[in-house]
């Protein structure tokens, strides 16, 4: 789901302007490049997917490569410069010089373990990627509202609601500006989502373990990460009766089922300068911290380029500030434009080869 013309869904939003943007003001000829890949296939098949897309465009010069990645991108993005990818390609990862995880799940999240239990969980995931498509969509469709309410109290609802298969079609059907064509590639798309979500497994935290045992960085190569903390939940917040009150219920029901604190999860121990990263913008408690999909003190890899208070997809464009900017989630965490500019500035200067203080 990238940024063509031909594509409708804005999940980069904004970014890649932005960094080109950038790139040319600081006189700097660079191409970026957003690559799609499966959206809940496992990570080796999403590894092959990116490798072989990164390898088709770095093949048209002999020019130095970065990668950066959001979310799962991230695991995506290490597994192509690994040591165990280097057989297939070694003039393409010889030419990688760092590597940026953003609100990456690194060591796991307790998020996939709920998703991956029982018949719910899967169900429900179909729902939340219907969710994102809806909020995401570039063209305006009515009747949107009515059915992101009905995918929202079917989310909050979980282990209670009933989940009948024709009641997600039925949704679909709602987005009457869509062709019959667009309707039924919609259908077959989610659909996919239902049958193959062998990456929901992948990303519980003992498969991730697992993974980066498999996945070691490649000598060479600088490892940088964005770590992204919204404020915990607010009940009072979730009990007002607005639209807001919904999309603020969903993120708090995804905030809960992250489980920060989670035995799950296995986090090696951080460095005296990843740990004050954390602590001087979430605190001391930032142990406790989630985007609402990955915990905070999971998504630490190699150094700490900027800690956000964000949820997991304002860091990419989705917040609250209309019309050019469209919020996937309603976390409050009041993440602005000056705030999205800071951040991909500090990927910038790590990218390019700026070794200052931490940035927050």
């Amino acid at each position: 789901m990238g940024d063509k013309e031909t594509e409708r869904i804005a999940y980069f939003q904004n970014v890649p302007r932005l960094l080109q943007q950038r790139f040319k003001e600081r006189g700097i000829d660079a191409q970026v490049h957003t690559v799609a890949s499966s959206p809940t296939s496992g990570l080796e098949a999403r590894a092959r997917d990116v490798f072989r897309e990164m390898a088709r465009t770095a093949n048209e010069d002999d020019a130095q490569l970065h990668l950066v990645g959001h979310s799962t991108g991230g695991l995506d993005a290490r597994s192509v410069v690994s040591p165990r990818m280097a057989r297939e390609a070694p003039a393409f990862v010889k030419r990688v010089r760092s590597v940026v995880t953003i609100a990456t799940p690194n060591h796991g999240t307790p998020l996939a373990s709920y998703f991956h239990q029982g018949d719910v969980g899967k169900t429900l995931l179909r729902y939340l990627w219907l969710f994102t498509f809806l909020t995401l969509h570039r063209k305006a469709m009515p009747f949107r509202t009515a059915a992101l309410q009905a995918a929202y109290w079917l989310v909050l609802k979980s282990e209670q609601a009933k989940l009948p298969p024709s009641l997600f079609n039925q949704i679909v059907r709602l987005t009457a500006d869509l062709s019959e064509g667009e309707r039924e590639e919609l259908i077959r798309f989610f659909n996919q989502v239902g049958e193959n979500q062998t990456l929901i497994q992948d990303l519980m935290p003992a498969s991730v373990q697992a993974f980066n045992a498999n996945t070691a960085n490649r000598e060479g190569v600088r490892y940088g990460c964005v770590v992204t903390g919204a404020p915990p939940p607010n009940l009072a917040l979730r009990l007002l009766l607005s639209p807001d009150a919904l999309l603020y219920g969903i993120f708090s029901f995804l905030y809960e089922k992250s489980a920060p604190l989670s035995r799950e999860l296995q986090i090696p121990e951080r460095t005296a300068a990843q740990t004050q990263a954390l602590q001087d913008v979430l605190g001391r408690k930032f142990e406790s911290r989630s985007d609402g999909i990955v915990p905070s003190r999971s998504q630490v890899w190699g150094r700490v380029l900027h800690v956000a208070s964000a949820d997991h997809m304002d860091v990419m464009g989705h917040f609250d500030q209309p019309p050019e900017h469209i919020s996937w989630l309603k976390s409050g965490s009041h993440f602005q434009e000056e705030q999205f500019q800071a951040l991909w500035e500090r990927v910038l200067d790590f990218t390019v080869g700026d070794t200052s203080p931490i940035g927050r």
